[in-house]
């Protein structure tokens, strides 16, 4: 059996997204509670938080007193470095907002990086797809192809053992925060922009880029290197664009 010998410190968040039934919130309360994650935050629950929540929660009451109520999933996010959504559909192999990782990946990302949001969706219709648009990464925990979906407390409760057992494991190099990653991104969808993509083709590459740049997890010095690189297309592009020397592939 598996000892830690040190409680884990991982800045974990979870967040809710219109969580339905009052046992499940309590549920998870205290889950949080058995996992030592310092933060839960509850977007525009759809039923009250009452005596059942109560109940459920057991002798983690105070986790849920303590619960941060938001009206929206931006609200959520604030603060965090990297925010991991959750569901059980996968997409094709053109639906690149549904990629997943699952959770054997998140040793790796959740040593690396600062504070991490997991966010789970609604019992019974999950996240939107505007909702996993609004996060850096989506995760999945592979079950039954025939019958994916798990209980919503079922489902964080797997995810955050996984990120438990991770406990006080140091990364072997400095990792870029999210404001250089930001700034990359920035720079990537100025480039598409300048390449005149259709919204829809636009979206799908600036995803595609957002979802491999968080799972490289890149130091700092890798991370400045591509800030570089992506400042330097950009303005040759504008360069381009502005003297006329670029030519049209709006019909390509």
């Amino acid at each position: 059996m598996m000892e830690l010998t040190e409680e884990p410190t991982l800045k974990i968040r979870v967040v809710l997204v219109e969580p339905e039934g009052e046992i499940n919130i309590g549920s998870i309360a205290r889950l949080v509670k058995n996992f030592n994650v310092k933060e839960f935050y509850i977007v525009n629950p759809k039923t009250q938080i009452g005596a059942k929540a109560r109940e459920f929660a057991a002798k983690a009451v105070d986790v849920l007193e303590k619960a941060v109520i938001c009206s929206s999933l931006d609200e959520a996010l604030r603060g965090v470095d990297v925010s991991i959504c959750t569901s059980a559909i996968i997409g094709g192999s053109r639906d690149v907002l549904r990629h997943p990782i699952t959770p054997n990946d998140l040793r790796d990302i959740v040593k690396s990086y600062g504070k991490i949001a997991i966010v789970f969706g609604r019992e019974s219709t999950g996240l939107t797809r505007d909702e996993i648009a609004k996060c850096d990464l989506l995760l999945t925990i592979p079950a039954n192809p025939s019958y994916p979906t798990l209980n919503l407390s079922h489902a964080v409760g797997i995810i955050l053992y996984e990120v438990y057992k991770v406990g006080k494991v140091k990364p072997l190099y400095e990792v870029a925060d999210k404001h250089i990653l930001e700034l990359i991104l920035k720079y990537v969808g100025n480039i598409i922009h300048l390449l005149r993509e259709d919204s829809n083709k636009a979206s799908r590459l600036l995803i595609s880029f957002r979802r491999l740049l968080f799972k490289a997890i890149p130091s700092i010095g890798e991370a400045y290197n591509i800030l570089y690189l992506m400042r330097k297309i950009n303005v040759l592009l504008h360069e381009c664009k502005v003297g006329g020397k670029r030519e049209d592939n709006s019909n390509d």
